[in-house]
């Protein structure tokens, strides 16, 4: 007879990416603690696109966001004569909306929380 036992890891994800497969990887993490100039953004599943809507209620301007089509990122970095000069020293919550390549009109959004440190 074989036994076999399953032991949670200690970090069960973050079942609303792990479950979702068009989201790899939420900039920084749901729940993480960051600097006020960490990137915030998605890394999205190949064939998807997306941008942010806002940071902390900060609406961010596509033309200020990072979107790299190549690599299924959208990304933003506070900065000088940014929407965000630094992210502000508290519970930040983001929103990005997302859609398939093909299909632009089938959009989703995500939204989540971290912690900024500082």
């Amino acid at each position: 007879m074989v036994l076999t036992v399953l032991l949670p890891t200690g970090d069960p994800g973050d079942v609303s990416v792990d479950s979702n497969p068009s989201i790899l990887e939420l900039l920084p993490p749901r729940g993480d603690t960051v600097l006020p100039q960490a990137n915030v953004g998605v890394i999205l599943a190949p064939g998807w696109a997306g941008e942010i809507l806002h940071i902390g209620g900060t609406v961010v301007p596509v033309d200020q966001q990072r979107i790299e089509k190549a690599l299924n990122s959208v990304i933003f970095r506070p900065g000088a004569d940014l929407a965000l000069v630094r992210l502000p020293a508290q519970e930040v919550c983001t929103t990005v909306r997302y859609w398939p390549v093909r299909n632009p009109d089938r959009t989703a959004t995500i939204d989540w929380c971290f912690r900024v440190d500082g």
